[in-house]
C-alpha cells in the first residue's frame, strides 16, 4: 500500500474526529441556553402570576380617568360659556340674560378686565408711597 490512501485515511479520520467535537460543543451550548431560558420562562410565568391582579387596578384607574377628562370638559365648556357671555356685555350685549330665559355668567376676579389684583389709584401712588 502506497502513502496516499494511508494519508487519506488519516485526514478523513481527522476530519471527523474533529466535525464531532464541533458538534458536540454545540450540543453543550445548546444545554446552557435550555437551562437558561426554563429559567426564564419560569420567572416570566411567576411575574404574569403575580400581576394578573393588577388588571382591576388599571380598570379602576381607567375608570377615575374617564370620569376626571368628563369633568374637565364640562369645565372648559363652563369656562367657554362664560367667556362669551362676558364678550356679550363688553359689546353690549343684554344685560339680564336670566330674566329673558339666559344664562348668568360670573364675571372674572378682579372685575371685567380679567386682572386678578387692581392697579393702584394713580393719585395716591401704591401701599410704600403713603
Amino acid at each position: 500500500m502506497s502513502a496516499a490512501p494511508v494519508v487519506t485515511l488519516i485526514g478523513v479520520a481527522l476530519t471527523v474526529v474533529v466535525i464531532a467535537l464541533y458538534l458536540i460543543g454545540i450540543a453543550l451550548i445548546l444545554k446552557r441556553v435550555h437551562a437558561r431560558l426554563v429559567t426564564i420562562l419560569g420567572a416570566v410565568v411567576e411575574v404574569s402570576e403575580k400581576s394578573a391582579p393588577a388588571g382591576d387596578v388599571i380598570a379602576g384607574i381607567n375608570a377615575d380617568l374617564a370620569r376626571g377628562h368628563s369633568a374637565v370638559g364640562a369645565a372648559v365648556e363652563r369656562l367657554q360659556e362664560r367667556v362669551a357671555a362676558d364678550d356679550d356685555l363688553n359689546r353690549g350685549g343684554d344685560p339680564l340674560p336670566a330674566a329673558r330665559g339666559g344664562s348668568v355668567a360670573a364675571p372674572p376676579p378682579g372685575g371685567r378686565g380679567g386682572s386678578v389684583a387692581a392697579p393702584p389709584p394713580a393719585d395716591r401712588g401704591g401701599w410704600w408711597q403713603r
